[in-house]
């Protein structure tokens, strides 16, 4: 992911080939065995005029090496985890060409970036999924600059989980100078091949694994409490990584046959706690996790990139930092943070700004709230002159970054309040499934608005687990938290994560055209029902849904 080392692996690889090709597309006609992976990212870029920035991604199964023991069949975007990164300038235009190589449909969300609705990639609500073997171009202006993300938004639970996703930023023009600029993508990794399951049924309560075999598994009536595992066949399963913490068989009922598994009543939770256990950071696991090389003093501007499905904890050790972005949007006077670290939920991002001025050979702990034991990761910061072998990092603290309160206030004119909608998050059964006011998706609440509305949203979390609401198409305020007003920075968001008995006010102005997705990124909360839609009156799709084609937007 670094900068640097894409400009030198450009520089001594393809000197040749791009000192004739000026603005036309570099030649793709060119050995594996001459390029590196991050050199075949490179190659699928091309900028044919100037302001336009075309990429290509290929969906594909790649089989990736977490690190030298861990490997496993992923699901990427031209055969990396995460896929290519898309880094493009204010103002440009922007094509990508998703060419699906998958034996299944997908499709391609940005997320957080507010593009034209029939460029948001919701399958069967803003277009058809790209079936196997077809191509979808997804056009649209970077004039919003921020750290974004992209993501497949079909059957998102089980193909984001298997790998497809990477980064998308947009640089301003007046950017700042840094030393340093590095994503840090945060996602977790499954032994047990969570990302295998087809979650279309997946109701969270009795999971049924009849005719389960483990290289072809059909879930289609999966529940998460009770695993019944009536026909499975032992002779096909592996059972290296069937313990020790991964799934415990000493919780579950069996016959002599090793049929009908029960996993004793476990709640989802649990269950997720137990099948996650291999902390990924920027798509390696330890000891392969990348070191940040950095010199004294220089500035470094790390963008923090959740992609997993577990709210995580970042600790920096040893420097003081400011937190200069949330999702892309920047903080009015951010204030410099001392041994505090700061909780990121899926799909948000915090961009972090770091005075290099402390020599040594540090650790980043970044760790999964919910699950620490298992999903505990340490990136390298590491000045010149210094070794990675011994890393120094901080005690864990009992106190958290607090967003409603930090950096300066600033006047904001949101505009006369026209609609007010309540957002309760609940659950029918203890949290197997998920709803919002009561109503569970496919039959899920729709919020009407118009153009130029001002709308204000009361979120209440009704549950005992996070949920980080995320709003397709728009930017939202936060203006209050637990009826106390917002008084720090101002907070422009597109993801919002509700903890438990949490209640937020946010404000948008409606000024997208569209039909858009509001839902909960934990993708399982999704899948079990936690999703909602803001539709524009009047608003038709410049598409007809395929009956054939079997689009999931969740």
């Amino acid at each position: 992911m670094k900068k640097t080392l894409k400009a030198t692996g450009i520089a001594t690889a393809f000197a040749v080939v791009i000192a004739g090709c000026s603005n036309e597309a570099v030649d793709l006609q060119v050995s594996d065995e001459e390029v590196t992976q991050e050199d075949k990212e490179t190659i699928n870029t091309s900028s044919n005029n100037e302001g336009v920035k075309e990429f290509n991604l290929t969906v594909e199964e790649t089989h990736w090496m977490f690190n030298e023991e861990v490997m496993e069949d992923a699901w990427t975007y031209n055969g990396s985890l995460p896929g290519e990164e898309i880094r493009v300038q204010e103002g440009d235009k922007v094509i990508v060409n998703v060419e699906n190589q998958l034996d299944e449909p997908t499709a391609l969300h940005l997320h957080g970036f507010p593009v034209p609705n029939e460029m948001d990639g919701v399958p069967g609500i803003t277009q058809n999924a790209i079936m196997p073997g077809e191509t979808f171009t997804y056009e649209y202006e970077a004039d919003i600059p921020g750290t974004y993300w992209y993501h497949s938004h079909q059957d998102g639970a089980r193909q984001v989980d298997k790998g497809l996703y990477g980064v998308f930023i947009v640089e301003p023009k007046d950017e700042e100078d840094y030393d340093i600029d590095e994503v840090i993508v945060i996602d977790e990794w499954s032994s047990m091949g969570m990302g295998d399951m087809d979650h279309e049924g997946m109701n969270h309560g009795n999971m049924d694994h009849g005719n389960m075999n483990e290289n072809d598994t059909d879930h289609g009536n999966m529940n998460d409490g009770d695993m019944d595992h009536g026909s499975m066949n032992e002779d096909e399963m592996d059972h290296e990584n069937m313990n020790d913490g991964h799934m415990n068989h000493g919780n579950m009922n069996s016959d002599e046959e090793g049929e009908n598994h029960n996993m004793g009543g476990m709640t989802h939770a649990e269950m997720m706690n137990r099948m996650y256990d291999t902390p990924l950071i920027n798509g390696k696991a330890a000891p392969e996790i990348e070191a940040i090389e950095v010199q004294e003093d220089g500035k470094a501007k790390l963008r923090f990139v959740n992609a997993g499905l577990f709210t995580q904890i970042v600790s920096i050790p040893g420097h003081s930092y400011k937190i200069t972005h949330y999702d892309g949007q920047a903080v009015n006077e951010p204030e410099a943070i001392e041994g505090t670290p700061f909780r990121i939920a899926p799909a948000e991002r915090f961009d972090v700004e770091i005075e290099l001025d402390q020599p040594g050979a540090w650790g980043i702990q970044i760790y999964a709230e919910e699950n620490k034991e298992r999903l505990d990761a340490i990136v390298p910061l590491v000045y010149e002159g210094y070794e990675d072998n011994d890393l120094e990092t901080e005690e864990a603290s009992s106190s958290f970054f607090d967003i409603s309160s930090y950096g300066e206030t600033k006047e904001v004119d949101y505009g006369e309040i026209t609609k007010e909608y309540d957002m309760i998050l609940g659950t029918d059964d203890g949290g197997e499934t998920f709803t919002i006011n009561d109503k569970q998706f496919p039959n899920h609440e729709s919020y009407e608005v118009e153009e130029g509305d001002v709308v204000k949203f009361t979120i209440e979390n009704d549950t005992e687990v996070d949920h980080p609401m995320h709003l397709h198409g728009e930017f939202f305020n936060v203006i209050s938290k637990d009826g106390t007003p917002i008084s720090g920075s101002p907070i422009v968001k597109d993801t919002l994560n509700v903890r438990p008995g949490e209640t937020y006010e946010i404000v948008f102005e409606a000024k997208n055209p569209g039909i858009w997705m509001f839902h909960c990124h934990e993708f399982h909360h999704a899948n079990a029902g936690m999703m909602a839609e803001v539709r524009y009156k009047d608003f038709e799709p410049d598409f007809t849904v395929d009956p054939d084609i079997p689009n999931k937007p969740e």
